[in-house]
């Protein structure tokens, strides 16, 4: 089962991948080597909607159960909640194409992996009507976290926070000297927190500023693509492209 999702600038993409094996229960609709794939797209907020506080779910909810009704172009949502309760929620689809970005990680220069609570905690730090967020490479391996100043002749009159991450908080370390990118600060914070609640380790794939930056989550029944784009910067404006993106 795939969920994906792209906002309305196309400046983000999200892809969950679940292996059957994360599901108690797991039933194809439709099975066989000719069998095709069946794609659809629902609203968002209605979706989000029925998983709306989550505390109060995760004590009063025991099963979830996922349909999908072809024929009524209706995906039902089944909650099985305590003393018998059931509420279900008939959401309308379209059917679509596959919805899907270019991205290879492979082609990245830089590569970082921490255990998502490194990185939650860094960026707890950042007011939360922050956009952006600038990563950078330093010295001796240390990573740094700093909040996007657009004119950098305003950061005498302007607050600036800046964390420093020494290299043995991180997993694994491959950077590229001295480089740095910029990106959406909301979206980051929100893998972080999943991240965080399926106690996965982090990893961060990117290239010079103006490519996308390709965060992943990989588990034997889960993986997670989050790709941001990132700020260009006129520096690197007159160097050759890179090859992702």
């Amino acid at each position: 089962l795939s969920l994906r999702a792209v906002n309305s600038s196309r400046s983000a993409f999200a892809s969950f991948l679940f292996a059957p094996l994360f599901f108690q229960l797991y039933e194809p609709g439709s099975a066989g080597p000719d069998a095709q794939l069946f794609r659809c797209k629902v609203h968002m907020k209605s979706f989000l909607g029925v998983f709306r506080s989550l505390p109060s779910l995760d004590k009063s909810v025991g099963k979830c159960l996922i349909l999908l009704k072809p024929r009524a172009s209706r995906l039902v949502l089944q909650l099985q909640c305590k003393y018998g309760v059931t509420k279900t929620h008939n959401l309308a689809f379209q059917e679509c194409e596959r919805l899907q970005a270019v991205f290879d990680t492979q082609r990245c220069a830089s590569r970082l992996c921490a255990p998502a609570r490194v990185l939650a905690e860094a960026v707890v730090h950042f007011p939360p009507t922050l956009a952006e967020v600038t990563l950078g490479t330093g010295p001796g391996g240390k990573i740094s976290l700093r909040n996007y100043v657009e004119d950098e002749a305003e950061l005498s009159k302007r607050m600036v926070t800046e964390l420093w991450l020494a290299e043995d908080e991180f997993q694994s370390v491959a950077v590229a000297p001295g480089s740095h990118i910029t990106f959406c600060l909301r979206e980051f914070r929100g893998l972080l927190s999943f991240a965080e609640a399926s106690n996965l380790p982090l990893t961060i794939h990117f290239d010079e500023p103006g490519r996308p930056v390709i965060f992943t989550l990989d588990d034997t029944v889960l993986e997670v693509h989050l790709v941001l784009a990132t700020l260009s910067d006129l520096e690197s404006s007159s160097q050759s492209p890179s090859t992702n993106g």
